[in-house]
């Protein structure tokens, strides 16, 4: 009892002075990434679980021992950040409950199917498909089709050409009746995004990767025609996930967000001149691609010189992944540092946060976060998790708070990832899965209402 007390205490002067910390500015912190492991410096994408924060603190007046203490010191207030004091409520306000047979703890409001496994044929409406579940499924999305159908785009993060686009096709009434590949030949397909004109983008995360646009409307004349785009520039790169600027009343095109995971990989802008397919093509319309360099006071300029954009990354933001555009703001993850970075471009400012910090109830997002998507009507965030153990999704309110919608079960999906968010045209359904493991799920709300609602 007294050590407990104790550590209460502790806990509370820590965490006090670490929010403290927080409202500092750290713009001019240099940093380096070092794999706790091995100690070297850490120059490449997280393909695996980093299993400690790899963040280096700034020397501060305490000299070294100080900083050694301080680095130890914020991975341990990380791990209690989440050590919960409300009611055990998860995601809805529900407790959480054991599914068995999925090995997940799922917010007891929700209900939970598993509608793929990877290398088994999908279970169609008239027989099963004639191809198997693709291996290593990553970043997805879900399209409107005509007359009430949608398709859900899921990559393929295989290697050496292995990988590539495939379609899991539903009916109005949300029943699969087709899967496809959309492309193929291409290696990492880890995440991408959607564009206004329902295409999606796919990034390749090698040295020389590409964003590539599909078209997965059947009666669409591109649908057979995946392009390369500008996004990934004539050098390429190790390409993660793309965010939208659509600004309706521009008479000019969208602008593009993408994140490169990379220990300097630069989040880049690229803005469209024009709509539709010839936006992103090669050779296409015009685009303008600039690089994000935060400044101080927490400010940041979009530039057109790549290696101010590449140092800034190194010293900031370092190995990014998820991002999404969210209620006007560009919000993006380091994975790395446990960090999301948002962008307020009307006061060209950037703030961040540790993901999970606030979490209320059951569940622990203590993991590395990696996939980020808006809501059906932007209330709510979402976010996948990379970690050895305890891997799931978790929403992320306006005020900040987080809630577990469902967790791995104690000895399941270890050392896995969440991977392939993505909600349905209707917003009733979430679609989301474990990557290693290769199983996908349709996640509903009992009361048959959106998921934001």
């Amino acid at each position: 009892m007294k050590f407990t007390s104790t550590l209460v205490t502790l806990i509370a002067v820590l965490r006090s002075a670490d929010a403290k910390k927080d409202k500092e500015e750290d713009v001019d912190v240099d940093v380096e990434m070092v794999d706790v492991d091995t100690k070297f410096v850490v120059d490449y994408p997280t393909y695996f679980p980093t299993y400690a924060p790899t963040v280096k603190d700034e020397v501060s007046s305490t000299g070294v021992y100080g900083q050694l203490f301080c680095t130890k010191l914020h991975f341990f207030l990380h791990l209690t950040s989440s050590i919960q004091t409300s009611s055990p409520k998860g995601f809805l306000g529900n407790d959480l409950i054991d599914v068995p047979e999925l090995g997940i703890r799922l917010d007891s409001s929700l209900t939970a199917t598993k509608i793929a496994n990877v290398g088994q044929k999908v279970q169609l409406t008239n027989g099963e498909s004639s191809l198997r579940w693709h291996n290593w499924m990553d970043g997805a999305t879900a399209i409107a089709l005509p007359n009430g159908n949608h398709v859900y785009v899921s990559n393929s993060e295989d290697d050496d050409g292995k990988g590539g686009v495939y379609g899991l096709y539903f009916d109005k009434d949300g029943k699969p009746y087709d899967y496809k590949q959309l492309l193929s030949g291409t290696t990492w397909n880890c995440s991408g995004g959607q564009t206004p004109w329902d295409t999606w983008v796919s990034c390749e995360e090698h040295s020389r990767g590409q964003c590539w646009e599909i078209d997965p409307n059947p009666s669409s004349d591109y649908h057979h025609k995946p392009q390369q785009t500008v996004l990934g520039g004539q050098d390429g790169g190790m390409y993660e996930a793309v965010a939208v600027q659509d600004d309706i009343k521009k008479a000019d095109g969208p602008t593009f967000f993408v994140t490169e995971d990379q220990s300097n990989g630069a989040l880049r802008r690229v803005e469209t001149s024009c709509r539709g397919w010839e936006a992103l093509k090669v050779g296409g319309c015009s685009s303008k691609t600039t690089y994000l360099r935060f400044l101080n006071n927490q400010r940041f300029e979009w530039t057109s010189d790549e290696n101010l954009g590449r140092q800034s990354a190194s010293k900031h933001y370092p190995n990014t992944e998820g991002i999404t555009y969210h209620n006007g703001k560009l919000s993006f993850v380091s994975k790395a540092w446990y960090v999301m970075f948002t962008l307020d471009f009307d006061s060209m400012t950037w703030t961040k946060e540790r993901t999970g910090r606030k979490l209320i109830g059951q569940g622990s997002f203590l993991g590395q976060p990696d996939g980020v998507i808006s809501g059906y009507n932007q209330r709510y965030m979402y976010f996948t998790e990379e970690d050895e153990k305890g891997n799931g999704m978790y929403a992320r309110d306006e005020y900040g708070q987080y809630y577990t919608v469902f967790q791995a079960m104690s000895g399941q999906y270890v050392g896995d990832e969440t991977v392939g968010m993505a909600v349905s045209p209707d917003g009733k359904t979430m679609y989301v899965g474990y990557q290693e493991s290769g199983v996908l799920f349709a996640l509903k709300r009992k009361d048959d209402k959106v998921w934001d609602r």
